[in-house]
């Protein structure tokens, strides 16, 4: 009996530093990666409930829950909120019943590698209703903000989307509304697409379409501005011996758009010429003549008179 107690005491005693060590060591091991993985994160989670056929949500207790993930910072940091949802499937049967769901981390969507800790609430009421279907107005979308300059004017398509959800809510719905268009600060028309807004947070509905094309115009005032005495250029091959004398030497240049476009327009900026390549000497010709105007300009133009008398001459 005393050889088997020395023989155990031994197993112990041997290597006992190594021993101790190889704990230390373990027990170091077990709590950095502990650490490494114990970070939490809260995200306010949608809750989506999948009915079966003929059936609709007419009521649920709560929209959406708050989940606290759990794990490395690296797969925290990659959660994507807009891919996380809630996703129950009642087992109820009667379109006039109701239900309490419990909602259980396997019911969380989307979190990838990270473990759930807490979902709060953890059960969902849901009352039921027969699944109806009904085309609804959309209403003209509202504008956030003002343009930098001039009014708004605004067209959307479609004007009607079906909407389909519990009966006794849709008897109440007539016309649904967009997001409203941001037009702060804007200077030039543009076209946005739109979400269709949700009749109602708490129960589930299908709107087709989900968004709406909505043209936004900026309208300004258009005015003119007339730069006249402007001296009319001639145009001609390189080297030509031919001289030009024009009838009148100067013209009016009319130009119509924005006045805040027309007034940063410097007056040396703007040229006109007539082109008088390949014109035989001695002979006359009644010519347009042709405005230049710096390119990034939206302008219209016109000159008076739109014409002139071209004499070529030799030297």
């Amino acid at each position: 009996m005393a050889d088997i107690l020395n023989s155990i005491k031994s197993v112990f005693v041997k290597n006992l530093t190594l021993k101790i060590l190889a704990i230390l060591l373990g027990a170091l091991s077990f709590y950095a990666i502990r650490g490494a993985i114990s970070f939490e994160v809260p995200y306010t989670v949608p809750v989506e409930v999948q009915m079966g056929p003929g059936m609709a949500v007419l009521d649920k207790s709560v929209s959406s829950v708050d989940v606290t993930f759990g794990g490395s910072q690296e797969d925290l940091r990659r959660l994507d909120q807009t891919q996380l949802k809630a996703v129950v499937k009642p087992r109820e049967t009667n379109p006039g019943g109701s239900e309490v769901v419990m909602i259980r981390p396997q019911h969380i969507v989307g979190g990838g590698n990270v473990r759930v800790v807490s979902i709060r609430p953890s059960t969902l009421t849901l009352s039921y209703d027969r699944e109806a279907e009904r085309d609804v107005l959309v209403l003209k979308p509202k504008t956030v903000g003002a343009p930098l300059m001039g009014r708004v004017e605004l067209d959307y398509e479609p004007k009607a989307v079906k909407l389909r959800g519990p009966k006794r809510r849709l008897e109440r719905i007539s016309a649904v509304s967009c997001e409203p268009v941001d037009v702060d600060g804007r200077v030039e028309s543009f076209t946005r697409k739109v979400p269709v807004l949700s009749p109602g947070d708490t129960w589930v509905y299908q709107i087709e379409p989900k968004e709406v094309t909505v043209e936004v115009t900026i309208v300004t005032e258009r005015i003119s501005r007339t730069v006249t005495n402007v001296t009319v250029l001639a145009v001609t091959e390189p080297g030509a011996p031919a001289c030009v004398d024009l009838d009148p030497r100067v013209v009016d240049v009319v130009m119509m758009g924005r006045s805040e476009v027309l007034e940063g327009i410097p007056r040396d900026a703007v040229r006109v010429y007539v082109t008088c390549v390949g014109l035989e000497a001695e002979a006359a010709y009644e010519l347009p003549v042709q405005v230049y105007l710096p390119p990034e300009v939206d302008v219209v133009s016109r000159i008076e008179p739109e014409t002139v008398r071209v004499q070529m001459r030799e030297q």
